[in-house]
């Protein structure tokens, strides 16, 4: 006994995948693309680190603002000049502007922020406020001597 079952032919087998990565594919004319720079934030005792990458972006095109401890990095990534002769089958870089929003802790002095924008990458160190700072409390110890006696 077969256990086959006929089925009406379609027409683009992949149409459903196709589907689902629309939003990954999509082309530019057809869906609007903000480009969102990625970002690692690490903290270490004294400071906070962010470092966003911003690759084809030169230092003077990103502008860095604190307001109301909201850190804003924005700025614009220029699209090349193209080359009329050539026919691009595929283009996957992103251009244009983008901004990127962090919540700063309360009290960062932020006068004390470095940037520093090396090979595409933007390392902002941004220094904790002394409240915020671990503090090592010491341990005394007592001598049974010391210790209060049970009556």
């Amino acid at each position: 006994m077969t256990y086959l079952t006929l089925r009406r032919p379609v027409a683009n087998p992949f149409k459903f995948y196709n589907s689902l990565f629309t939003p990954l594919f999509a082309r530019p004319e057809t869906q609007e693309y903000k480009w969102r720079p990625s970002a690692d934030i690490t903290e270490t005792d004294d400071s906070f680190e962010v470092r966003a990458e911003l690759p084809g972006v030169t230092k003077d095109d990103v502008q860095i603002s604190v307001k109301e401890n909201l850190l804003t990095i924005k700025g614009e990534k220029r699209q090349e000049k193209t080359d009329d002769s050539k026919d691009f089958r595929q283009v996957e870089r992103h251009y244009g502007s983008f901004e990127r929003k962090f919540a700063l802790p309360p009290k960062v002095e932020t006068d004390s922020i470095k940037a520093e924008f090396k090979d595409g990458v933007l390392t902002l160190s941004i220094p904790k406020p002394e409240e915020a700072k671990p503090k090592e409390i010491p341990i005394i110890a007592q001598s049974a001597a010391d210790a209060p006696q049970e009556s």
